[in-house]
Order: C-alpha cells, then sequence, then structure tokens
C-alpha cells in the first residue's frame, strides 16, 4: 500500500513537470509568446518536487525541461538537421534540468529566511555562466528573460542587472508562490519570507512601470525593410554560387541590382513619411568600395533626405568583413561597422570579424552605433557601443534558417533586451525575420510580419542618459555565480567544522 502511495506521488510529479514544461513553452516567444504565463510556470513542478526526495530531482524535471526546450528551439532542426536537432532540444531539456536541482540543492541548504534565494541565485547564474563561459556562450540555449520581452514595466530592471536579473526576478516569483502555496495548505498560515519576496517583485515591476515615460521629445522615424531575397528564387537564380553558399553574398552584378531595386522600392513607398534613417537588411548585396553602387545609395539618400544603413562586403586589409555602411542625406559614406560575432557558416565562407573598436557617428537625431545581426546576440558589443556614446543601434539583420518561423522573434527579443539595458534607440531591417523599431524603455514602436517582404515606420527619441549596467557591466550575473559557489560550499563544510571542535 505504502509503495503504491509513494508510485502515485511519483506519477502526480512527473504530470506537474509536463505542466510546467508546457507552461513555459507558451512563455517563450517562439508559439504563442504569453509571456505573463513566465512567471506562475515553474509553480506545478516545484510543487511537484516538494513531495520527492532530491535523488528525484533531476528525473522529475527532464519534462518540464525537454517539453519547453522543445518549444524554445524549434528551429534547431531547421539548421542542424533532424536527428541533430532533436539531441540538441534533448541536451538543452537536460541542461533546464540540471539547473532546476542545482537551485533545489541550494535551496535546502539555505536556512530560513534565506532558502527563498536558493533557487532563482542558482538558476540565474548558471544561465548568466552558460552565456558567457568560453566554449558554451557559443550554444544558443535560449533564456528565460526573453519571455518577458513584450512587457515593458518588468524589462527595466535591465538598466541596472542585465537579463540575470529579469531571470532571477521571475523565479523569485515562481519561488515565493510556490512556499505560500505549501505554506497555507499545509499550516493554514502565511509564509512571511516568501510574501516579501513577492513584495519585492511586484514593486520593482511596478518602479518599472512607473520609470517609463509617455512621451519624449523630439521625435524622428525609423523605418526598416523586409527584403525576403534570400527565399526568392528569382533572386536565388542571378547568383552563381552553388545552391548552399547562396545568400552570404550577391556574387553577380545583376543580382546585386535586383537587391538594390527592392529595397529601393521599399524605401521609396515610404518616402512621404520623411523617416530620419531607414535600415536595409543583411544582405551583403554588393562591394562596399563599389563606386557605382555607393552613387547609386548616394542618390537615393539624397533625393529622400535620409540616412541609409545598408549592409555590404568590404574587403579590407584584415579580410573580407560583413559590414552595416551609413550613407548620409549628403549622399556620402557616414561610416562603417564590420560585423564582429559571425555565424560558424560565414567564417566557412571566408568572412572575418571586425575589431573590436566602437565608433560612433554623429547626426541631428542622436549618436549612431552600427551591427550586424548577431552582434545582438552577446550583450557585450551593444553595451560597448553605449559606453562610446551610441544613442541609436542601427543593424542590418538575416533570421533565415531555411525560412523556419519560430527563431525570428527569439533573436528580436536580444534586440529588445539590448536596448533596455543602455537605454538606446534600435532598429533593425531584415532579409527574413522581423524589422523593428525599439524605443529606449523597450517599447516596440514597428514591428514587421515574419518572413513578409514589408517596410516598417516607428517612431524613436533618444536619451542621453547612460544605465548603470552600461557602466558597470555583468555585475549582477557574477555576484549570483560568487554566491552559488559560497552557497554550495559553506554548507557542506559547515559539518566538518563541527566534529573538528
Amino acid at each position: 500500500m505504502r509503495a503504491t502511495g509513494i508510485h502515485s506521488r511519483f506519477s502526480i510529479a512527473l504530470a506537474l513537470s509536463t505542466m510546467s514544461g508546457l507552461l513555459l513553452g507558451a512563455a517563450m516567444p517562439t508559439v504563442l509568446d504569453w509571456g505573463l504565463l513566465g512567471w506562475v510556470s515553474f509553480i506545478p513542478l516545484l510543487l511537484g518536487l516538494h513531495t520527492q526526495p532530491s535523488r528525484h530531482y533531476v528525473l522529475l524535471a527532464l519534462p518540464c525541461g525537454i517539453i519547453w526546450s522543445a518549444f524554445t528551439h524549434l528551429w534547431y532542426p531547421a539548421l542542424f538537421g533532424m536527428v541533430g536537432g532533436i539531441f540538441l532540444i534533448l541536451a538543452s531539456g537536460t541542461f533546464y534540468a540540471g539547473l532546476i536541482h542545482t537551485g533545489m540543492t541550494l535551496q535546502q541548504r539555505l536556512p530560513e529566511p534565506f532558502r527563498l534565494l536558493g533557487l532563482p541565485v542558482a538558476w540565474s547564474a548558471l544561465e548568466f555562466l552558460r552565456f558567457v563561459a568560453p566554449v558554451v556562450s557559443e550554444w544558443w540555449i535560449e533564456v528565460l528573460a526573453k519571455s518577458q520581452w513584450r512587457f515593458p514595466p518588468a524589462l527595466q530592471i535591465l538598466t541596472i542587472t542585465g537579463f540575470p536579473g529579469l531571470s532571477f526576478l521571475i523565479m523569485l516569483v515562481n519561488v515565493a508562490l510556490t512556499m505560500i502555496i505549501l505554506e497555507w495548505w499545509q499550516k493554514r498560515c502565511w509564509h512571511l519570507p516568501a510574501l516579501i519576496g513577492l513584495l519585492f517583485a511586484l514593486l520593482v515591476v511596478g518602479w518599472g512601470a512607473f520609470t517609463i515615460p509617455d512621451a519624449v521629445a523630439p521625435v524622428f522615424r525609423i523605418a526598416g525593410t523586409v527584403d525576403l531575397v534570400n527565399q526568392d528564387p528569382a533572386v536565388q537564380r542571378l547568383s552563381n554560387l552553388p545552391r548552399d553558399q547562396e545568400g552570404y553574398y550577391a556574387d553577380t552584378p545583376v543580382m546585386s541590382q535586383a537587391i538594390f531595386r527592392i529595397n529601393e522600392t521599399l524605401t521609396r513607398s515610404i518616402a512621404d513619411i520623411q523617416p530620419a534613417f531607414v535600415v536595409w537588411p543583411e544582405n551583403e548585396f554588393a562591394d562596399a568600395d563599389d563606386p557605382a553602387v555607393v552613387a547609386q545609395l548616394g542618390r537615393l539618400a539624397r533625393e529622400l533626405n535620409t540616412y541609409l544603413v545598408v549592409d555590404m562586403v568590404w574587403h579590407a586589409e584584415a579580410g573580407m568583413h560583413d559590414a552595416a555602411v551609413m550613407i548620409g542625406p549628403d549622399g556620402r559614406e557616414v561610416g562603417r561597422r564590420a560585423k564582429i560575432n559571425l555565424t560558424g557558416g560565414e567564417q566557412a565562407f571566408g568572412f572575418v570579424a571586425g575589431s573590436a573598436t566602437f565608433s560612433v557617428f554623429a547626426t541631428p537625431y542622436g549618436n549612431v552605433g552600427l551591427g550586424v545581426c548577431w552582434d545582438r546576440h552577446p550583450t557585450w558589443i551593444v553595451r560597448e557601443l553605449a559606453r562610446h556614446g551610441a544613442q541609436i543601434v542601427l543593424m542590418p539583420v538575416d533570421d533565415d534558417f531555411a525560412a523556419n518561423p519560430w527563431f525570428p522573434r527569439l533573436h528580436a527579443a536580444d534586440s529588445v533586451l539590448r536596448a533596455v539595458e543602455n537605454r538606446v534607440t534600435f532598429a533593425t531591417g531584415a532579409t527574413s525575420g522581423i524589422a523593428m523599431v525599439i524605443d529606449p524603455y523597450g517599447r516596440i514602436t514597428a514591428e514587421s510580419a515574419i518572413n513578409q517582404r514589408s517596410v516598417v515606420v516607428g517612431e524613436a527619441f533618444t536619451l542621453s542618459e547612460r544605465t548603470f549596467y552600461t557602466y558597470t557591466g555583468d555585475w549582477f550575473g557574477w555576484v549570483m555565480c560568487g554566491s552559488t559557489l559560497i552557497g554550495l560550499l559553506w554548507r557542506r563544510r559547515l559539518p566538518s567544522l563541527g566534529r573538528e571542535r
């Protein structure tokens, strides 16, 4: 009879873990994008874990981690093949389960009233460590904070802590609500530390909502195009490259002109709106030093009285760069910036990374920093642009992955997080995926549909202030790492010290 009861509780805990995985999957940007579910998604899993011995934690957390990973990393098979993609989904799910196990272990080792912090501290620490450590930083495993990319009140904590602080806050709410439920269910009383933790989270989100102004003047407009040229057979047939290499750059003059005409047409369609900037996609459509193409861009910029930011191939002394080039309203080049964070495919094709120097270009609307696509994924590139005075960050991007519809929102979320972390206006044009305009508080003022040729225009403004996070960097993530290590080691050594006495 007792064995039957134990088996029943274990089965219920597995079901609760599955429920948490589904809720977390629905919270992430890929499919449903119901971000507010993230604040309660872990509760079923945590309730189930509290009925089980610690040796079962990893096993019980696996359904949650794998289901969450399957929803979040639906794009893996498009990039790595079906077998490789499924394997990586399972591996990422196991990583999430390991985070839960470590957090629960730390929670059990901490004394009250600090037990509440065990899982939030360990989760944000290990999530951050995976994001910045050598080798594993290249593994694209999504972070919990991205579930809130459409909820600006919660995003404002990024100006102090970066993304680990938001992950910490989300997990703190989940743990606090779980402890409140358990304490009331078992003892019919309130768990005071959990109530304090929940109040703290509410105050942080309330502070974030209060921080966001209704409007900031002066306002200007930014446009972004989606040209979809790497999904257009008519354009791709103009290339001499093998089909599996098409898209890295336009290798024939006729292909270059076809891409130019598509983006020119999209740009002219919003000429009456008079955008201050127009950002074209990451399409490497021409040589950055081709005088004929540069003259075409200059004529268009002069005619529309706008700054054009385009993506071109830059043959520099260091090698071949994928570069964002900005043309001014006078038709002359204002500046260029080579892509730093390259993909493996780009490196194999022959592109080399740009240098870690951060030129910023003055315009009447604010100082502009440039980047390309994956430069928005690591935290440090946009942060360095902001440290060097950038108030506006403009990036051509490409989120193709065989026309995968799941990845673009995850990558777009990076733009939102980087904008808020550094209080910069952020705008992208997209070969595929999403073109966006984001204000310094994380409000999306323009957003294209996924994988549809279009042009969008959004309002923007600049701020002169720089954030605490811009100045200090990833301090919170490192504090969480140190706290996790100290918490685990301190409790292990305490009994042995007692025996020595």
